[in-house]
């Protein structure tokens, strides 16, 4: 073969490989150890957060306990109860239901408002006027239309809504509390200007006409020697601790009581602990089955961290005694009977042990917050392996760099030797 034939920049680039491949090797090896556990903790980050989250979705009103409420007539009132609430049956009767007081005024269709006066609205002893001088001087021909604008526009409204309804020749302000309840009735009352026809608004004042009276809601609690019990809303929070009623009708004096029946539901406190083991055993398999966090010193002390938060004793007792245990995989899991049995023995302990200041719940809070906060461990390890990478990236474009140089030179002496092979041949070629 001659020595002519010869690809000098084949011969460069080879040569050039073999010196590279080693260190290449090596950066590439670090690159993806450092990429690949830099993605894994962003991961792990966001599975952490919402970890976080759901714990403290549970400790924050510290409400585990979970309760059912029914009642025998939907069509009087309605019932939902809270984890407080006590069980047992309750009886109620709806003697009347709250109202908001409403009354209307007449007037002729074709009357405009008087030029002056004020017209004045009381709600709850607080009061509030509408200076009709206002309105005549916005609009010389206002009506009752601007007047019940101007009402329910006024920055001072005390509570009134006004709407005009019209019927034939007569027009209709109608006047309607915003709160219900006796204590929210609506006085009227008009002071006259100059305008004598000021006059009109007096007599529709004097003969305004009550469309629904202001009233509380009366109910009575209990079968016999009942207590009677009155609110100025119809939605009723306090009557029994835990439960809300919300009052729809009244009933007849020849009713019966509605019954109200309040009674624990273990399977509703069984759900919410299984959406907190799942959530425990997708994180603790997101590290062990992720080669680059299991090897991690940090992401196994997380995960030795919580389960460490299962092995405390709360209000003096496991939480394998109350069905919240391993098995002999490590895998977290709920057992029904247990805990069913102790949520009937003593269901405000179970609430500590889990949701409570000192419970575990507040204890999975407390071992993974420092790795969650805004400037956190987490953070911490995430800058570190992507100073890591950008190193290595850096070492990566200086060797790039270098062999470039090398390359060079190789292509350099190739071609300088195929040049010299080339004219010994050439010499040889004339003997």
């Amino acid at each position: 073969m001659a020595f002519s034939s010869i690809d000098p920049a084949y011969l460069a680039q080879q040569y050039t490989q073999i010196e590279r491949s080693g260190k290449d090797n090596v950066l590439k090896a670090q690159q993806n150890r450092f990429s690949t556990l830099l993605s894994s903790y962003k991961k792990l980050e966001t599975s952490l957060s919402s970890m976080q989250d759901l714990l403290k979705s549970f400790t924050k009103d510290k409400e585990l306990l979970a309760n059912t409420a029914t009642t025998n007539l939907d069509s009087v009132l309605g019932v939902s109860v809270g984890g407080d609430a006590v069980a047992g049956d309750y009886e109620i009767f709806v003697q009347q239901i709250a109202q908001s007081h409403q009354m209307s005024m007449a007037f002729n269709s074709t009357d405009t408002l008087p030029a002056d006066g004020q017209f004045q609205l009381t709600v709850a002893g607080e009061s509030f006027s509408i200076d009709l001088s206002d309105l005549s001087d916005l609009n010389p021909g206002a009506g009752l239309t601007e007047l019940a604008n101007a009402i329910n526009k006024s920055e001072d409204n005390s509570g009134v809504q006004a709407t005009v309804v019209r019927s034939g020749a007569q027009s209709y302000l109608v006047l309607t509390s915003k709160d219900s309840g006796a204590a929210n009735a609506i006085s009227m009352n008009f002071v006259p200007g100059a305008d004598t026809s000021g006059a009109d608004i007096g007599a529709a004042i004097t003969g305004a006409t009550q469309l629904k009276a202001a009233q509380d809601a009366i109910v009575k609690v209990g079968a016999e020697n009942a207590i009677t019990v009155t609110s100025a809303s119809n939605k009723l929070e306090d009557v029994i601790a835990g439960v809300t009623i919300d009052l729809k009708k009244a009933q007849l004096g020849t009713d019966q009581p509605v019954q109200i029946k309040v009674e624990q539901d273990p399977k509703a406190v069984e759900e919410k602990l299984k959406k907190f083991v799942d959530g425990y055993n997708a994180l603790i398999k997101q590290i062990s089955s992720d080669s680059s966090l299991n090897s991690d010193t940090m992401a196994r002390s997380i995960s030795n961290q919580m389960r460490q938060s299962f092995q405390k004793l709360y209000e003096g007792t496991t939480l394998s005694s109350v069905g919240i245990e391993f098995d002999r995989n490590g895998v977290l899991s709920v057992d029904s009977k247990k805990l069913e049995k102790a949520l009937a023995d003593s269901p405000a302990k179970i609430e500590a042990m889990l949701v409570g200041d000192s419970g575990l719940f507040s204890g999975l809070q407390a071992s993974i917050e420092p790795f969650t906060k805004r400037t956190g461990l987490m953070k911490d390890k995430q800058q570190t392996l992507q100073a890591s990478l950008d190193m290595v990236t850096e070492k990566q474009k200086r060797h790039d760099y270098s062999m470039d140089q090398v390359y060079k030179r190789y292509l350099s002496q190739f071609t300088q030797m195929q040049v010299t092979m080339a004219q010994l041949e050439s010499s040889m070629s004339q003997f």
